[in-house]
């Protein structure tokens, strides 16, 4: 892959990180992850570990492998803020209600 090539995974690399930063953020800053859905997350993570293992095991592209790996880290990232805040929110609401 040229030069043209390693441009266009920068391109997308700066997406990536740009799309799925936010909203790791607002995870850790909000601490509310119920409008995730949790399955599609699975979903993502799938797909992104599967593309890391094809840019890995049969592309051997720096560039390529860079990409799909920082997507699949924050991929795994919210899936697991989806779970650990969904959880959290869930406990609190059923030991408010005990309370109660």
């Amino acid at each position: 892959m040229g030069v043209l090539g390693n441009v266009l995974l920068a391109i997308v690399s700066v997406c990536t990180f740009a799309s799925y930063f936010p909203q790791i953020v607002k995870c850790l800053r909000t601490k509310k992850s119920e409008d995730l859905s949790i399955w599609s997350w699975i979903l993502w993570v799938t797909s992104s570990l599967a593309y890391t293992l094809y840019a890995v095991l049969c592309q051997n592209n720096f560039m390529l492998i860079f990409e799909t790996s920082l997507e699949l880290l924050f991929c795994i990232i919210i899936l697991i803020c989806a779970i650990v805040f969904r959880d959290k929110n869930r406990r609190d609401k059923t030991e408010h209600k005990k309370q109660k």
